[in-house]
């Protein structure tokens, strides 16, 4: 199934995939977060890039990313120039810190929304919509192995996204969680309660299943169809997910890719600044 046979859907909805019913959709304004799992090779960060190319491209002035690429950045920091991506983290330093400017621009939003007696984004004049993606959340889960300040580093981490699972969604940041192996360590409480879209490609176990979306099937879904996944809201459907390659991607967004993010940054960085531009 492939991207570019996507219909073109109007508002914050992006392609969820395909079965013998026709093409299904998520609408972000309606449901703003979402878990995504599955083992590696069968479609989860390709899901992500389907999401992240459909949202610019049809939102190109309006939609912001923060992405934790906690794979070393090897699979977003290709799109770091990008002018829709604010940060992309590549370990849990820079992702503590990525996530701590996410936690102050939430104050300011809050501070507004008060002043202005607003409680969901989708009733303001505001436009934007923040995403924060975060592309294998396990490693962001503190291991008694570690260092004190290394744990304490990642629980605040994993505080922070429960905090935006938990009110992010009214003041417009959206969050999208994925992890390779679901358990009750790599996918925090309330990032999964919050979370009323579930993604699962196949996992290996039964007991990973239920974590990702409270019900067995993903550890039957076929071993040899990358991109099947079951998708989980109010009801439990079965879909292809389309498939976006990286050269295609980086086709179709290379006419958002400027400088300017990139220096940016860099003047945030010496002037220590705390707060992520969102208007």
């Amino acid at each position: 199934m492939a991207y570019s046979s996507a219909p073109h859907e109007k508002g914050w909805v992006i392609p969820l995939g395909c079965n013998e019913k026709g093409w299904h959709f998520h609408d972000f304004d309606k449901t703003p977060h979402c878990t995504i799992s599955g083992t590696t090779r069968f479609g989860k960060t390709v899901m992500l890039k389907n999401i992240m190319t459909y949202l610019i491209e049809h939102h190109p002035d309006d939609v912001e990313f923060v992405i934790l690429d906690m794979k070393g950045g090897l699979e977003f920091g290709r799109y770091k120039n990008l002018k829709q991506v604010v940060d992309v983290a590549s370990n849990p330093v820079e992702a503590f810190n990525a996530l701590g400017k996410v936690k102050a621009f939430m104050e300011q939003q809050e501070a507004l929304f008060k002043a202005n007696g607003w409680s969901n984004v989708v009733n303001t004049p505001i436009q934007k919509r923040l995403f924060v993606i975060v592309d294998e959340g396990a490693q962001l889960a503190p291991d008694r192995f570690m260092t004190k300040e290394q744990k304490d580093m990642l629980a605040s981490c994993q505080h922070t996204l429960g905090e935006i699972a938990r009110i992010g969604g009214a003041l417009g940041i959206r969050l999208i969680f994925c992890t390779q192996y679901p358990t009750s360590d790599t996918l925090p409480r309330q990032v999964k309660q919050n979370a009323d879209l579930k993604i699962t490609f196949r996992l290996p176990t039964g007991y990973a299943s239920q974590v990702a979306i409270d019900d067995y099937g993903a550890e039957e879904l076929p071993s040899d169809i990358p991109g099947r996944a079951i998708v989980k809201t109010h009801e439990k459907i079965l879909v292809q997910t389309p498939f976006i390659s990286d050269d295609e991607m980086m086709k179709r967004l290379e006419v958002y890719r400027v400088e300017k993010v990139v220096e940016r940054r860099e003047a945030d960085r010496k002037t220590n600044e705390d707060t992520i531009h969102f208007e």
